[in-house]
């Protein structure tokens, strides 16, 4: 078995996984969550860094990306402002990345780095609300992603992204995959909200005098 099929092997369940978590619970276990996404932005950047260090070596990249990925989380946890940038960044990005592949269209890089980057500064100024909206939208794309993986038998790391779904039949799961996408980040970010609205209420009934 070659290292991009185990790799996709491994990437696709876990990506479920732990898009569930940071779906449903990403505000609540924010810590948690910025070492994630830390790590999945790290250890993209550390796979690419290693493609084309090492051209065809996938065991390269592999270490790279583990290496990178490492190096990131621990950054996000441990300067919290750089993780929420980085946070609302990852969310613009997967927006703007999923929006261009349902459309049919290879992603604009440029574009997609202005969305990132909005994103991320709204992330800084609206702190609390960025959170439940970035790891809804997040959570549910490795979701999603992961389970188109997994349906359409990928062998690869690329079919966590979209592009990969646009050849054939496998544009109309696509278009599928993107209003499950929105329809679970909404239902994600619905969830987050109420519960953090029911900790505040908690918190303000316990500290009114009796």
């Amino acid at each position: 078995m070659n290292v991009n099929a185990l790799a996709g092997q491994i990437t696709a369940p876990l990506a479920v996984a732990v898009g569930i978590l940071i779906c449903l619970w990403g505000y609540r276990l924010v810590k948690l969550t910025l070492g994630v996404m830390g790590f999945i932005i790290g250890a993209a950047g550390g796979w690419t860094l290693g493609l084309s260090l090492g051209t065809g070596n996938n065991g390269i990249a592999l270490i790279c990306a583990i290496i990178g990925g490492v190096i990131c989380a621990v950054l996000c946890i441990w300067l919290f402002f750089l993780g929420i940038f980085l946070l609302g960044a990852s969310a613009g990005a997967v927006v703007a990345t999923a929006l261009f592949h349902a459309a049919g269209n290879q992603p604009q890089p440029i574009l997609v780095l202005v969305l990132a980057l909005v994103f991320g500064v709204i992330a800084l100024v609206l702190q609390k609300l960025m959170i439940i909206v970035s790891t809804a939208f997040s959570g549910s794309y490795l979701v999603t992603a992961g389970l188109l993986h997994l349906l359409a038998g990928g062998q690869h790391v690329s079919p966590l992204w979209f592009d990969q779904l646009q050849h054939g039949s496998a544009g109309i799961l696509g278009y599928v995959a993107l209003v499950f996408w929105l329809v679970l980040a909404l239902a994600g970010g619905s969830f987050q909200y109420r519960g953090r609205r029911r900790r505040e209420e908690a918190a303000r009934n316990e500290t009114r005098p009796s």
